[in-house]
């Protein structure tokens, strides 16, 4: 019995062009793009780590909060029927050092008086010759309220070695600085799911880490590898959105995603309010993270950067569901003619061998050196560096600034995500009628003045400090999405993206920066945080208006076109177009 062409489970493959094949796969894409499962499916699978991400904007906050209340314990009165007030009383007493140092008593022989006699002696001794004041770790160790609820009890993260608790949010902008460039590199390189899988693998090991170390060295690295997965995941899941979705669900879809980021502070605050002690609250916010995997499976890799790297096979698959019948018809060779033939000139010149020096000048610096060459450029360059710095600065210490502000943290975070959410709206309203640079100024003058009108309201008065901190808040959040478009059309062609790249590296200076400002100079006056960022982000307003406004006019391509987008626009218009 024969077998029939349909039972042949090898068909012949037809052959097609690759133009013709990659108009094929294109129309496609634009047709499943346009809606439908296809779509909804990349939506939720890119939003939902973005909403883990935001779990660790202010996690710091909650983890590794400074105790309510600290001492310190001297083993030599802990056999004592002393009170703790009257044990703190003894050693502390007449000290405003938080426990951090106590007085340098003979405490093995105050221990074995009673509370009454040991006041009594310490008061004659103290008018004869005061003791010195030592620290803590001398006498005892540190004891603390609560101690389960922060991370700061763990390793005695204060006093002497309270600079080392802000190194737990410094580490996590330092895997954002290295995860920003590192994973879109590997992401154009190996494709947007590739660079998704490793940033989840690093998502996952972090939370690992940082829930079960018992090493802080080991805490940092998990914080760090969090930080370089933020950027692993947010990265690949927004291209993802922007390559392969229409125009017409492209830019809900964008403020959606970005709007899921203030989403998972909100779910944090809430967590956190009901999860007290901090290895809880770190194991509940790991375990969300597991759900990456699924991720992973169910994600496929981009078909616009499949076609891009001429994997059609498997592009086909995803679009059709089906396996490609088509094979791509080999290009016919060239004529024999038009191949060089002539040795000389494919043999150096003599005296034309070029350093390694104008190699790299003429190579991979080329587009860095032609930021500062140009003066024009230079004058956009260092601006923009400075918006960004400030920007980006004031956006972490307004995340950051809780215990500054004297307000509870969990109220805090919660106010902090829901001001987050409307602040992408409003831009793109405010961008259709008022353009680029004056949305930018605008801005900016709204977040300098919010922030400084902290310092006209009475210290007590803790509910219009926080109403005028959030409202800073928004400001810079809505700055934030502005700065990056308005930056992003002020450069031509040939140099956009080092100009973003580097401009990119300036914000996680700022971002860096911004625990230092809230831990260490809030430590000096609860104000200074909010009245750094408010002096800078105002000189960063009037830095603006020395830009030129991109919105009405088409983009540069040369560099010698972009100091005057509006010059060369009209100029442009006036001349015939040329054949």
């Amino acid at each position: 019995m024969t077998k029939s062409k349909d039972d042949n489970p090898e068909k012949t493959r037809e052959h097609i062009s690759e133009e013709s094949m990659k108009d094929l796969l294109t129309k496609q894409l634009e047709l499943v793009g346009s809606g439908g499962a296809y779509v909804w499916a990349i939506f939720f699978l890119c939003v939902t780590p973005n909403i883990l991400n935001g779990f660790h904007v202010s996690s710091y906050t909650l983890l590794g909060h400074l105790p309510e209340d600290q001492w310190c314990g001297l083993p030599d009165l802990d056999a004592t029927n002393w009170t703790l007030a009257q044990r703190r009383h003894i050693a502390e007493g007449g000290l405003n050092s938080g426990g951090c140092t106590v007085w340098d008593w003979n405490y093995k022989h105050l221990g074995q008086m009673s509370y009454e006699a040991a006041l009594n002696y310490t008061s004659h001794m103290s008018e004869i010759n005061r003791p010195a004041e030592v620290s803590c770790k001398v006498k005892g160790s540190y004891e603390y309220a609560d101690p389960e609820s922060t991370f700061v009890s763990d390793w005695d993260l204060t006093c002497e070695r309270s600079i080392q608790r802000t190194s737990a949010q410094v580490s996590l902008s330092l895997g954002k600085f290295c995860g920003s460039f590192s994973f879109g590199i590997l992401a154009d390189k190996f494709g947007r799911k590739t660079s998704f899988s490793l940033g989840a693998a690093f998502f996952v090991v972090g939370s690992f880490f940082c829930t079960f170390s018992p090493w802080y060295s080991l805490f940092l690295a998990g914080r760090f590898a969090l930080g370089a997965a933020s950027s692993g995941l947010f990265y690949p899941a927004f291209t993802m959105i922007v390559e392969n979705v229409c125009l017409k669900h492209r830019s809900w879809m964008s403020i959606a995603f970005s709007a899921s980021y203030p989403i998972g502070m909100i779910i944090l605050a809430i967590i956190g309010y009901l999860i007290q002690p901090w290895r809880h609250l770190q194991l509940a916010l790991t375990i969300p993270s597991l759900l990456l995997i699924l991720n992973c499976y169910l994600m496929n890799e981009s078909p616009r950067w499949l076609i891009t790297n001429q994997r059609y096979d498997r592009v086909y698959k995803i679009l059709f569901k089906q396996p490609s019948h088509y094979e791509i018809q080999p290009a016919l060779a060239a004529p024999s003619s038009d191949l060089v033939t002539d040795k000389k000139s494919l043999e150096p010149e003599a005296g034309s061998s070029v350093s390694l020096l104008d190699k790299l000048k003429s190579g991979p610096l080329k587009s860095i050196i032609e930021l500062f060459a140009n003066p024009s450029v230079r004058k956009l360059i260092f601006t923009s560096y400075f918006m960004f710095c400030v920007t980006s600065l004031s956006y972490y210490v307004t995340a950051l600034n809780a215990a500054n502000l004297s307000v509870s943290r969990y109220l805090y975070i919660v106010a902090t995500g829901l001001v987050d959410i409307p602040s992408y709206l409003v831009p793109v309203i405010m961008l259709r009628f008022t353009g680029r640079r004056i949305t930018t100024m605008f801005l900016f003058l709204w977040t300098g003045v919010s922030l400084l009108l902290v310092l006209a309201v009475p210290t007590g008065s803790t509910t219009w400090i926080v109403a005028f901190a959030m409202l800073g808040r928004f400001g810079i959040s809505a700055t934030y999405s502005v700065v990056t478009l308005y930056t992003a059309e002020l450069y031509p062609t040939q140099i956009r993206n080092s100009a973003l790249g580097t401009c990119s590296t300036f914000a996680h200076v700022g971002s860096i920066s911004a625990p230092y400002v809230v831990d260490v100079l809030g430590a000096l006056g609860w104000y200074i945080p909010t009245t750094i960022c408010g002096c800078c982000v105002l000189v960063a307003g009037l830095l603006t208006l020395t830009l030129p406004e991109t919105g009405t006019d088409k983009l540069s391509d040369k560099i010698d076109r972009a100091a005057a987008p509006a010059a060369v626009a009209a100029t442009d218009a006036a001349q015939p177009e040329k054949k």
